[in-house]
């Protein structure tokens, strides 16, 4: 890279090169592909070199090996530390290591752009192996170290029994893979988090037990009693309505106040339900007032207002369905009767007022 080149033939060039290192930052965003942003914040860790030599080699290394530009430029921004380390004496024989255990160059390309300090932990390779025979294949161990990127730098004693005990819950791999931040704390909080679900009413090897499992990790099962209380206050109803509630959609639990108090008040006041209708349809609850609700009530609204849907529809029969499926029966059958029905809705998803569409 010419920036790092002495200009000045009396200055020695390893003077020079230091000198300029902030050049490095340009480094990273021209040569690695990282943001301007991600290079600012990369570029402290390598203040220590006094040549691109050597980031250099690791790129050409890493390129030669197969791996795809937006990984390397990933691995890089969160582990710039990865640039420094010797492609002979480290980059090979790991990579060699991981070929070993089955993965190809392109699998492991994408495992870098997750966590690129594999390559300088050894013991993350074995760990590697333990889930790809555990998950049964790579894209799950992909998704499970993309939600829980520090799932390899977990000790297998503390993850081997959270995962027996998630297995007996009823949870699939696919599901371990989705939760894999429940594989890393002390088996001992996993056991009481599964406990607390229980104690919702969810009991294990049903539906709902990685819901309510996943509400608890989320709250701390410490504090699911003060959760409850204030659930109990927000929607004004008894134990056991919000109980059963609780069972039936767990992932209430995770609802803040303040969402929970707006879309009951929108539900109540502008939709016209029953506190007793929603009770009994819980994940009403938890959609998106901007993105579903809204748009799909005012909708609604606008063909029956226009004759073309009958006036009983059930509301939440309406907002469960799928985007497609809802497109298909309400949206659909009414684009020739009402020119750019379509549009107007997508506009309403959006947060914005539709222009055009009229009860």
């Amino acid at each position: 890279m010419e920036a790092f080149l002495p200009i000045n033939p009396d200055m020695p060039s390893d003077l020079y090169i230091h000198l300029n290192f902030e050049t490095y930052e340009e480094y990273l965003v021209t040569t690695c592909g990282l943001t301007p942003a991600q290079a600012a914040k990369a570029s402290k860790g390598l203040a220590h070199l006094k040549s691109p030599a050597n980031p250099d080699a690791v790129l050409s290394f890493l390129a030669g090996a197969g791996f795809a530009k937006e990984d390397i430029a990933a691995g890089v921004a969160r582990f710039p530390m990865l640039l420094c380390c010797k492609v002979d004496k480290t980059l090979t024989p790991r990579f060699a290591q991981i070929l070993s255990i089955g993965l190809s160059p392109a699998q492991i390309s994408r495992i870098t752009s997750i966590v690129p300090n594999i390559f300088v932990a050894p013991s993350m390779i074995h760990r590697i192996q333990f889930y790809l025979s555990s998950l049964g294949t790579f894209d799950l161990l992909h998704v499970a170290l993309k939600r829980t990127p520090y799932l390899l730098g977990q000790k297998l004693e503390v993850v081997k029994p959270n995962m027996a005990l998630l297995l007996q819950c009823g949870l699939t791999a696919s599901d371990v893979a989705v939760f894999a931040k429940l594989l890393t704390p002390k088996p001992e909080l996993v056991k009481e988090i599964v406990a607390c679900a229980e104690k919702l009413g969810v009991p294990r090897n049903t539906g709902m037990s990685k819901s309510a499992l996943w509400a608890v990790h989320c709250l701390g099962h410490d504090s699911i009693g003060a959760k409850m209380d204030l659930l109990k206050a927000t929607l004004g109803c008894s134990e056991a309505e919000l109980a059963l509630a609780v069972r039936r959609a767990p992932q209430i639990l995770r609802i803040s106040e303040g969402k929970l108090s707006r879309t009951l008040k929108f539900l109540k006041v502008d939709v016209g339900l029953k506190l007793q209708y929603i009770l009994l349809r819980p994940p009403i609850l938890g959609y998106s007032m901007q993105r579903r609700l809204v748009p799909r009530h005012y909708f609604i609204n606008v063909l029956k207002a226009k004759g073309l849907v009958k006036e009983n529809i059930d509301f939440y029969n309406a907002v469960c369905i799928s985007e497609k499926k809802f497109f298909q029966k309400f949206i659909d059958p009414h684009r020739e009767t009402i020119p750019g029905l379509a549009d107007a809705y997508a506009t309403a998803c959006a947060g914005k007022i539709p222009h055009g569409i009229k009860m």
